[in-house]
C-alpha cells in the first residue's frame, strides 16, 4: 500500500489525459519510430544473429523489412512505419529480456542480447551514425514475455534475488537510459495477456494448450508439473506487472523534464480481440483464439495447420500473435502519433 500511495502521489502531479483525442500532445510530427522488445517485434535481427555466428549487426545496420517475423507475416511495428511514414529503426531481438543481470536466458553458447546490454546500446552508436534526431523521434518499448515466461520468472530461473519488480523497474530504467541520450518522447507497452497463449495453458490439446515438449520452452513439463497453476502464476505476472507499470512510469515522468509518455495497454487490446474476434479477425475460415496455426517439432520444423487462412487465428504459434493480431495493435499504436487512442494513456511533466 505504501508504493501505491506514493505512486498515487506523484501520479497527481503528473499532468495525466487518458483516452479521448490530444492533437497537440506530442507538439511535432514524429520522422522516426525507434522500437525495442523482442519477438513480438523483431523484424529479422536474431535471424542476423543466428546467421553470423552469434555476431549483432555492425554499426550503422538498417534492418530490412522482415516478411517472416514471429507472427507469420510482418512486424506491427512495420506496419505502423508505413501506415505513418516514418522511418522505422528496429532494434528488437527475439528472445530478449530487459536485461540478462536479471533474467538471463541461453543461445546457443552465449545469451540472447537483452534490452539493456544490447539493444540500447546499439541504437546509441547508431543515433551518431545515422544522424537519428529525438526531437523528431518516438520511442517504444514492449518487453517482458521472456522476462516472466519459461527458462525465467515463471520458472524459477531468473539470478538470486530478483523478481517481478526488479524487471519493470529495468524496464522504466532502459526508458530513463534512452532520456539520458536526449530521447523525450516514450511509448511503454504493457504486456500481453500471457495467460491465453497455448504455451501457458492447461495442457490437454482440446483446452487449446501445448501438450509436451516446446521449442519456445524445451524442459518445460520437467520444471512445471503443474499446468493449471503454470496458467495461474503467469496471468498473475502479467496482471501485477501490468499493475505497476500502471502507477510506476507516470510517477517517473514527474523526474524528467520535458519528457512525454504513452503508456499503450497491448492487454486490454489483445484481450479485447480475443473476447470479440470477429470485430478484429477476418479470416476465411471459423475463427480461432484458443489453437495456432504453426506447428514446429522440437528441431525448429513447421507446418502450418491452415495456411491460407492465416487471417482466422489469434495465435500464430504457441506463444506469439498473428500477423492479423499484429495488424489490428499497429492501427491502434498509430493513432498515439496524433496523441489518440482507446488504448492510450499521455502523461506529461
Amino acid at each position: 500500500m505504501k508504493f501505491l500511495a506514493l505512486s498515487l502521489v506523484a501520479l497527481s502531479a503528473a499532468s495525466v489525459e487518458a483516452g479521448g483525442p490530444k492533437k497537440n500532445f506530442w507538439g511535432t510530427n514524429f520522422k522516426n519510430l525507434v522500437a525495442f522488445g523482442d519477438s513480438y517485434t523483431d523484424e529479422g535481427r536474431l535471424n542476423y544473429i543466428s546467421g553470423n555466428n552469434g555476431q549483432v549487426p555492425p554499426p550503422g545496420y538498417i534492418q530490412p523489412i522482415g516478411e517472416n517475423t514471429a507472427s507469420g507475416g510482418r512486424s506491427w511495428a512495420r506496419y505502423v512505419a508505413t501506415s505513418t511514414k516514418t522511418k522505422l529503426y528496429n532494434y528488437a531481438v527475439g528472445g530478449a529480456v530487459c536485461s540478462n543481470n536479471l533474467t538471463p536466458r541461453t543461445f546457443g553458447n552465449g545469451l540472447f542480447p537483452s534490452v539493456r546490454e544490447y539493444e540500447i546500446p546499439a541504437y546509441k552508436t547508431d543515433s551518431k551514425l545515422l544522424k537519428i534526431k529525438p526531437s523528431e523521434t518516438l520511442y517504444t518499448i514492449w518487453i517482458g514475455t521472456n522476462d516472466i515466461g519459461g527458462n525465467a520468472l515463471v520458472s524459477r530461473e531468473q539470478l538470486p534475488n530478483v523478481g517481478l519488480v526488479n524487471v519493470t523497474e529495468c524496464v522504466i530504467q532502459s526508458l530513463n537510459d534512452l532520456y539520458q541520450q536526449g530521447a523525450r518522447n516514450f511509448v511503454l507497452q504493457n504486456m500481453a495477456p500471457l495467460q491465453y497463449a497455448p504455451l501457458y495453458v492447461t495442457g490437454e490439446p482440446e483446452n487449446g494448450g501445448e501438450y509436451g515438449k516446446s521449442v519456445f520452452w524445451g524442459d518445460r513439463d520437467e520444471q512445471v508439473k503443474n499446468i493449471t497453476r503454470l496458467t495461474e502464476e503467469i496471468r498473475d505476472f502479467v496482471w501485477n506487472g501490468n499493475e505497476i507499470y500502471k502507477y510506476k512510469a507516470p510517477a517517473e515522468v514527474t523526474k524528467w523534464k520535458g519528457a512525454k509518455l504513452a503508456v499503450f495497454d497491448s492487454y486490454g487490446l489483445m484481450l479485447d480481440i480475443l473476447n470479440r474476434p470477429s470485430a478484429y479477425l477476418n479470416g476465411s475460415a471459423p475463427l480461432d483464439t484458443t489453437g495456432y496455426n504453426n506447428h514446429c517439432t522440437l528441431d525448429w520444423q513447421c507446418k502450418m495447420e491452415r495456411p491460407q487462412d492465416k487471417d482466422s487465428y489469434f495465435w500464430y504459434d504457441s506463444l506469439h500473435p498473428s500477423e492479423q493480431v499484429g495488424r489490428v495493435i499497429a492501427r491502434e499504436f498509430a493513432k498515439i502519433f496524433k496523441g489518440e487512442g482507446k488504448w492510450t494513456s499521455f502523461y506529461k511533466n
